[in-house]
Order: structure tokens, then C-alpha cells, then sequence
């Protein structure tokens, strides 16, 4: 006979691996909403992706080879090189008609100039381009299509550096054969009407006066010394790890986010939102066991499973800022750190939660509640209600709903169904023991009969002998 199952008596609170996973979730929650990348409005950035864009465009060749525009920018470069023997043929063709790579625009003795050129092309009106050949007498091409066909015209020399390096290089430029009279400088150095700026951040009267004797034209640029900094940061970090500067700037905003949220004014606000969100999800669901289990509320035991899931919030926050230093300590960058940490918490929260289902389960079983089939088949599906929070984190705080609802329905759906095979095993224990009644009923009949029988045998045994007698 099937031994029947003890009933168990409902828990008014939810059971020890449901507050450790809603426990872990809100912690996960806090911290995975401490830090969002936000939208870029920041001038000077969106201005450093600008000059950045136009830098990139500067690596697209000048003209199509094949065409009349490439025979004129052939053209151009031929006559404006500086170099003492000139240019090839061919070369002069590969500069004016193949793509370069992004790794080349910084290539040369003087990037920092280089990226200068990249800023006052992108500010410069119409279609100004960098020369492809490094030693150009003339830094620009201006190229203005005509109805002959492209002309690529010589567009000035680009300077940065201190006054007395601007002033004696365009001083010998424009005494230099075919470099012009073009100076496109930082525009502190030029005052409104074009002239020399004299001022203590700027050219001293002499340098502004042998300027102008020696017929200098300057086109001021805004910022050209700054802009050309970030410019040149700008296309070295794109080199390193394909980032524009608009991404940088969310990367390395989001890294100082984070690395503020964990520091200690931080992780106060963390571990008491932690602790906030557990208890008060706890809560929730105490509340909802209670009513649907006794159909009563007690307040003492609502308090009581709200501590222990506080308790549980602030040691996974704690957990997880020893998780993050810890990784910042052998060298990761904040968001890999924060990743680390923030899977490590959710997966030893998923574990001490696994652990208690299986705890559980494997109590019950001994206990003659359930069957070692039950046992297994129950702790395998509390184990995936247990991993839940790790495919719920993106989510963050708009999770913990879906959370709680998973955790209370898919263990009410466990306990509906063991409720279901104790009455199924009630029913057949009640029906094995009326067969049992019968089967004891029918050996007792047959008994009785045999009895019957018997005496029947003796009764006509004793008739024969008294007939035989008579005889």
C-alpha cells in the first residue's frame, strides 16, 4: 500500500529562495540604473564630431580615377610639392585618386599641424581639401567645380604654435616661391578687420608690423589650437578602438558615472535603494501569500520578510562593490568592472537560491512529503525560476514586477500540482484500502463457507453411518 503524504502547513510568508531572488533582482535593479549613457548635447563635442566627420572625409580621393577632375588634381599636386626632385608620375596619381586609411591621416613629423589642417578645412566656406602630399607648399586645395571641369586651387598654409613660430614661418613663406601669401592661423591672432592682433596672448607690435610689411594675408579659425588637440586625440582613439567623439564622450561619461556610483556617498544611495526596493517587494508578495493562503493579514510577519530581503539587497550591493574594486584593482576600465561585478552578484544570488530550493526539496522528500521524483522535478523548475533575474537585469526596476509575478506564479503552479497528485494518492490510498475491507470481507466468507462446507461433509458422513446401521 502507497504510504500516504503528510500535509504541509502554508508558510504566510514567501519560502527562502523566493526573498533571496527577489532580494538579488532589486540589487541588480539599483545598479543596473545607477549609470545610463545619456544624449549628447554638449557644443563642443558635437563640434569635435563635426571637424572629426570632416576629417574622415578627407581621406576619399580627390577625384575618380580615369577622369578629367583627376587629371586636374594630378595637376595640382604636381606643381604645388615642395620637394626638392618633385613627384612621380604615378604617385602623383595614387595621391590624387586612391582612398587613405583613417591610420594615415596622423602620419608625418607634425600631426599636430596635420589636425590643424583637418579644423580650418571643415570651418573654411565651399569644398576645401587637405593636400594628399605631405610636403605641399600650399597646406589646402580649394575645389571649385567649373564649366570646363574642377579646378583644385592652392588655398594657404595652416599654423599653429606660439607668435614668434606663427609670425617668422608665414614671414618666410610669403618670401618663399610659390607658397603664397595665405596664413590660416588660431583666430586670437587676428583682429576683426583682418589685420595682425597685437596683444600679450598674441604678436608683439614688431611681429605684427613685419606681417603686414611682408604682405601677409591671415584667415583667422576659432580655436584652432584646442580643436586641433581634440582632433588629433579625436582620430588616434578612432585608430585605437573605432570610437567617434561622440561615442567616446558617452564611454568615458558613462565610465565616470559609474565609478561615481561607487564610490561611498554612491554606494550609501545604492544599498539603501537596494534595500528599499528588496523590502518593499518582499513585502508585496508576503502580502499576496498571505491572502491567497489564509485569507488574513499579519503585519509582524510582512515586517519580518521585508528585514530579511533589506538584509539581502544591502549584502548583494556590498557584494557587489567588492566585486567591482576588485576588478578595478587588476586593471579594468569601470564598465568592464561594473559588468564583472554585476554578473558575479547575480549568479551567487542565483546560486544561494538554487541552493535553497534544492535544500528544501530535498527536506521535504526525506520528510515523506513529497516523492524523489517530485523532489527533482521541483527543484529543476524552482532552479530556472531561480536564474530568471540574471535574463531579467537589462530590464532594471521594470523587471522586478514581471520577477515577482514569475517567482509567485511559477511556485503556486508547483504546489498546485503536488496538491493535485496528494489528492490523486488521498483517493487511491481510501480506494487500496476499501479493496483491502473487500478482499478481508471475501476471505472471510470463503472461511465461513469451508466452515459450511465441512460440517455439511460430517452431517452426511454421520446420515450414511446411521443408514448403513438400519441395514
Amino acid at each position: 500500500m502507497t504510504k500516504q503524504s503528510k500535509s504541509r502547513k502554508v508558510d504566510p510568508k514567501p519560502d527562502t529562495a523566493t526573498r533571496v531572488a527577489l532580494a538579488g533582482a532589486a540589487a541588480g535593479a539599483v545598479s543596473q540604473t545607477s549609470a545610463s549613457v545619456q544624449p549628447v548635447t554638449d557644443p563642443v563635442v558635437l563640434d569635435r564630431l563635426r571637424v572629426f566627420a570632416d576629417a574622415l572625409r578627407q581621406t576619399e580621393p580627390l577625384a575618380k580615377a580615369g577622369t578629367p577632375a583627376a587629371e586636374q588634381a594630378a595637376k595640382a599636386i604636381r606643381e604645388g610639392t615642395a620637394r626638392p626632385h618633385g613627384l612621380r608620375p604615378e604617385t602623383v596619381q595614387r595621391l590624387a585618386t586612391s582612398r587613405r586609411n583613417p591610420s594615415e591621416l596622423m602620419a608625418g613629423p607634425n600631426p599636430q599641424g596635420k589636425a590643424a589642417e583637418f579644423v580650418a578645412a571643415s570651418d573654411l566656406p565651399g569644398n576645401v581639401r587637405v593636400s594628399p602630399d605631405s610636403a605641399a607648399r600650399q597646406d589646402l586645395l580649394r575645389v571649385v567645380p567649373t564649366r570646363d571641369g574642377t579646378v583644385f586651387a592652392p588655398n594657404g598654409q595652416v599654423k599653429v604654435g606660439g607668435a614668434q613660430y606663427v609670425a617668422d614661418s608665414l614671414i618666410d613663406m610669403a618670401a618663399s616661391p610659390g607658397y603664397g601669401k595665405v596664413g590660416i592661423v588660431d583666430a586670437r591672432f587676428v583682429n576683426p578687420d583682418g589685420s595682425p592682433r597685437v596683444s600679450p596672448d598674441a604678436f608683439t607690435a614688431g611681429q605684427a608690423r613685419r606681417l603686414q610689411d611682408a604682405g601677409v594675408e591671415l584667415r583667422p579659425v576659432r580655436d584652432l589650437e584646442s580643436r586641433a588637440n581634440w582632433t588629433h586625440k579625436d582620430i588616434e582613439r578612432f585608430n585605437r578602438d573605432g570610437l567617434d567623439p561622440v561615442a567616446s564622450h558617452e564611454l568615458d561619461t558613462l565610465r565616470d558615472d559609474i565609478a561615481r556610483a561607487y564610490r561611498p556617498k554612491g554606494m550609501a544611495g545604492r544599498m539603501a535603494g537596494a534595500a528599499a526596493t528588496a523590502a518593499a517587494t518582499a513585502a508585496v508578495v508576503t502580502l499576496v501569500v498571505q491572502a491567497l493562503s489564509e485569507g488574513k493579514i499579519d503585519v509582524a510577519t510582512i515586517a519580518e520578510s521585508a528585514g530579511e530581503a533589506a538584509l539581502w539587497g544591502v549584502g548583494g550591493t556590498a557584494a557587489d562593490a567588492l566585486l567591482y574594486h576588485g576588478a578595478k584593482a587588476v586593471g579594468l576600465t569601470p564598465d568592464a568592472a561594473k559588468s564583472i561585478a554585476g554578473t558575479g552578484v547575480a549568479v551567487g544570488f542565483c546560486l544561494i537560491a538554487t541552493g535553497a530550493d534544492i535544500a528544501a526539496e530535498v527536506q521535504a522528500a526525506k520528510a515523506g512529503e513529497i516523492s524523489t521524483a517530485d523532489a527533482a522535478a521541483g527543484s529543476a523548475m524552482k532552479a530556472a525560476l531561480d536564474v530568471l533575474p540574471l535574463a531579467l537585469a537589462p530590464l532594471g526596476l521594470a523587471g522586478i514586477p514581471i520577477l515577482i509575478g514569475a517567482q509567485f506564479g511559477g511556485r503556486w503552479v508547483i504546489q498546485r500540482v503536488r496538491d493535485g497528485k496528494m489528492e490523486r494518492r488521498r483517493k487511491f490510498d481510501e480506494d487500496m484500502q476499501r479493496t483491502d475491507h473487500l478482499h478481508a470481507r471475501i476471505d472471510r466468507l470463503q472461511a465461513d463457507m469451508q466452515r459450511d462446507n465441512a460440517e455439511s461433509d460430517e452431517i452426511d458422513r454421520l446420515l450414511e453411518t446411521l443408514v448403513d446401521g438400519q441395514r
